[in-house]
């Protein structure tokens, strides 16, 4: 067993669930219990001599405890300036985890920052955002009163004559009124019956229509957990449908909607974490990196005619050393570009969250066209379909530059527009008129058609 095995590697002695214990005597302990078992490993004074000393015990413990050691401070020098007081014992992880408590982070990586891994995503959501809860909405007739039948879902229920007489005895005990519709009663007695009574017991009695009664004691866990539990202990198929019919998508109270998890949530960059980011429009995203590099005004503002973003999330950001910056740099320079993009478009009124079923058409393509600008490839044929839709006008002379800027590098670009001024200069416009046969003319030249 592991007492007889430290033995043999000569560990003699240790703790057992906090007491003092001989291995070669160990205490009795019950298998199906977990206990804590810390093995003494050496006994050092603190000195120059001994650091070699204290270096391999300090290993030998991280071998046998997993990564994890602890230290404790038999006797205190009265000259030692350590804050660890005589007696005190301070564990020590080589993992990304707290020693005291046992919380554990997994190791950074791109995946752990992702809501598509479950390493990365908020527990309770599954890394949706969003959770399925019933909605006050719908599940309640605020005309109706408690005797009339104001909760929904229980007027469709076999069991609603059931759930009737609760509420209703529930109203008697709190002196709740249910001849008056739901939204004239007290708010106080509204969570009462929609949350609940807590602890707090509550003496139903009931009759059956052939004369048997029934008496018992709990509290009255209210609408909505009586719906929750319903919902999740069913095993009828009907019953599931009729009550999804009542709920709606919420964010998740877990992670508020950020996705992640507590852990990653908390991780920052130049003080900065991903759900501040993600929460971030384009421009202040932008202001956010260009701040980490410096805090001069980069002249991309003068270009935009916008003045550079201000609030709590920029106050929070942070120049980073020249360490991250040097480690950095490359992600930072491709994050930067296609936000410079996305703002020259007219795309800087978007949140870094938003969800791509929510986008236009327009702002759809434009964003598919900072990915390309950002892989320079050159040799592709790009076809659009009015790109400047949703478009400010202003901002329609900065979407020809980008365009310009794909065909500079070699590519091919087939616009489909109703706006004249959405066309860039140079390139050759492709209209039927009316005739079955299409014609491609050079923009700008008089000639002959190019093709038929």
């Amino acid at each position: 067993d592991l007492f007889q095995a430290m033995v043999e590697q000569g560990y003699l002695a240790g703790r057992v669930n906090g007491r003092d214990a001989e291995f070669e005597n160990p205490p009795e302990l019950e298998k199906n219990l977990r206990h804590d078992i810390d093995v003494r490993i050496d006994r050092i004074r603190i000195s120059r001599p001994n650091r070699q000393r204290l270096t391999e015990a300090i290993e030998i413990a991280l071998r046998l405890g997993g990564g994890t050691v602890a230290i404790e401070n038999i006797e205190a020098s009265e000259d030692s300036e350590a804050k660890i007081e005589e007696g005190e014992i301070v564990a020590y992880s080589e993992e990304f985890a707290c020693p005291v408590h046992g919380s554990f982070l997994p190791e950074m990586s791109p995946r752990v920052f992702s809501f598509n891994n479950p390493l990365g995503a908020c527990p309770a959501c599954q890394g949706l955002g969003v959770q399925r809860e019933f909605s006050p909405e719908l599940v309640i007739d605020q005309n109706s009163t408690i005797e009339e039948g104001c909760i929904k879902p229980f007027r469709r229920s076999m069991m609603s004559g059931w759930y009737k007489s609760q509420m209703i005895q529930v109203s008697n005990h709190y002196s709740i009124p249910t001849d008056v519709p739901f939204r004239s009663l007290d708010e106080d007695h509204k969570d009462i019956l929609l949350f609940g009574t807590g602890s707090t017991t509550i003496g139903f009695h009931f009759e059956s229509d052939r004369g048997s009664s029934y008496r018992m004691n709990r509290p009255w866990e209210g609408v909505f957990a009586r719906l929750r539990r319903t919902l999740t202990d069913t095993s009828s198929d009907r019953t599931r449908s009729r009550l999804s019919a009542f709920m709606t998508d919420e964010p998740c109270s877990s992670c508020d909607g950020k996705k992640l998890n507590t852990a990653v949530s908390m991780v920052s960059v130049g003080g900065i974490s991903l759900p501040d980011f993600s929460a971030s429009t384009v421009m202040e995203a932008l202001a956010i990196v260009q701040a980490w590099k410096t805090t001069d005004l980069d002249p991309i503002w003068e270009d935009l005619e916008r003045d550079r973003p201000t609030g709590v999330t920029l106050d929070k950001t942070q120049i980073l050393d020249d360490r991250s910056l040097y480690i950095g740099n490359d992600v930072i320079k491709e994050i930067e570009s296609r936000l410079r993009f996305l703002a020259l478009v007219g795309l800087d009124y978007l949140t870094m969250d938003r969800r791509a079923n929510t986008l236009s058409g327009g702002e759809s393509q434009r964003i598919r066209l900072a990915t390309q600008i950002g892989t320079r490839l050159t040799g592709v044929m790009y076809v659009l379909d009015e790109p400047s839709i949703g478009l400010h006008p202003r901002d329609n002379s900065r979407l020809l530059d980008t365009l310009r800027e794909l065909t500079d590098l070699g590519n091919t670009l087939i616009v489909v527009e109703h706006d004249e001024s959405s066309v860039p200069t140079g390139l050759h416009d492709c209209c039927d008129g009316g005739f079955r046969e299409w014609e491609v003319l050079p923009r700008h030249r008089d000639s002959r058609p190019c093709a038929p």
